[in-house]
């Protein structure tokens, strides 16, 4: 548990990353747009912190690393308190009852994953790329500490996301020594193919003092087949409901008018997504009031309402539906706009 604590950031990260690249064996249910705006770094939208209390912290796929790992140690779907009722209105018991099976099924094959680490080992780009790809299929390492414990069958924890292991351990005096035996293509993929070159890449991280004190040796790696990105990547590749967006805003709003001026928003995705275009289409037709202005975090926006004051907001273009609002009322926020 301690591990996958200390590592599910990374896999997280490494689980987009690789679909966005399409550079291992599997697809996320998810756009490669989606998961690139998981993995910024900052709000492309520089807005006000005094606006901004409340939204999560960049990069946001910390965040779904924070939730997965509390998912899969608890063995099913934990959801912020703030998105149960959402959760509880659009997903059956079923739906929830098969999620949560995924989640403890692959969850324990990642934790078991995990379990199975003897060593964990850092290496830099491109040599992580190419360990990931294949190519790099032979660690040198000074044989300092630990590392003279590794061994045939042992598992190596590479960059706190791709799981090797070792097929074989070989000693060498020296790094000349060892890339004169070895295949300087399986080392050191894409150095000049010379001894010299690549001891000038060793030398960037031990000094000639600690290779001839401690040794060097060859650990020959393979892939393991089950990675943790691959089990987590079955986690996140579920089928989600088909609402639209405008039906998941229509969701939010339904319980906070007294006088159910929402309407119900009861029945398949198909009969939500249908209510809440009626929804917009009554709004459309019944406007009384239109602006356009500034609003973080959406910048430029458009916005309509009827004489009762709800309404709904768009881009400025008119292309992107953002969501529904509530009558303007004092405190409004503070009220979770309830009224």
């Amino acid at each position: 548990m301690k591990r996958l604590r200390e590592c599910i950031e990374e896999v997280t990260k490494f689980s987009l990353q690789s679909h966005i690249n399409k550079s291992l064996n599997f697809e996320l249910q998810l756009s490669p747009e989606f998961c690139s705006n998981l993995l910024l770094d900052s709000d492309p939208i520089d807005s006000n912190p005094d606006i901004s209390k409340g939204v999560p912290s960049y990069p946001l796929y910390k965040h779904l690393a924070l939730a997965l790992n509390q998912s899969i140690v608890s063995g099913f779907i934990c959801c912020r308190q703030g998105n149960s009722a959402l959760m509880r209105d659009e997903i059956s018991s079923e739906q929830k009852e098969k999620w949560n099976k995924l989640v403890s099924t692959k969850g324990l094959e990642l934790i078991n994953i995990m379990n199975t680490i003897d060593f964990e080992l850092h290496v830099q780009e491109p040599f992580f790329s190419m360990s990931r790809d294949g190519f790099k299929t032979i660690e040198g390492w000074c044989a300092v500490g630990k590392y003279n414990n590794i061994e045939p069958g042992s598992m190596i924890l590479l960059n706190k996301c791709l799981v090797l292991e070792v097929q074989d351990v070989r000693h060498y005096a020296t790094f000349s020594k060892m890339l004169e035996a070895e295949s300087i293509s399986q080392v050191l993929p894409g150095v000049n193919s010379t001894e010299e070159a690549g001891l000038q890449t060793y030398r960037k991280f031990y000094t000639e003092e600690e290779e001839r004190s401690n040794g060097v040796i060859a650990i020959c790696v393979s892939n393991l087949v089950v990675q943790p990105a691959i089990s987590l990547a079955s986690i996140l590749s579920v089928k989600g409901s088909t609402l639209t967006h405008g039906a998941r805003a229509l969701a939010k709003h339904v319980n906070q008018s007294s006088n159910k001026y929402w309407g119900n928003l009861n029945g398949s995705d198909s009969n939500k997504n249908k209510l809440a275009m009626g929804v917009i289409m009554d709004l459309i037709s019944n406007s009384c009031w239109l602006n356009m202005y500034t609003v973080q975090p959406h910048g430029d926006v458009f916005e309509i309402r009827v004489a009762e004051g709800y309404g709904a907001r768009w881009s400025k273009d008119g292309y992107k539906f953002i969501g529904f609002l509530e009558p303007y009322m004092d405190d409004g926020h503070l009220k979770g706009w309830k009224h």
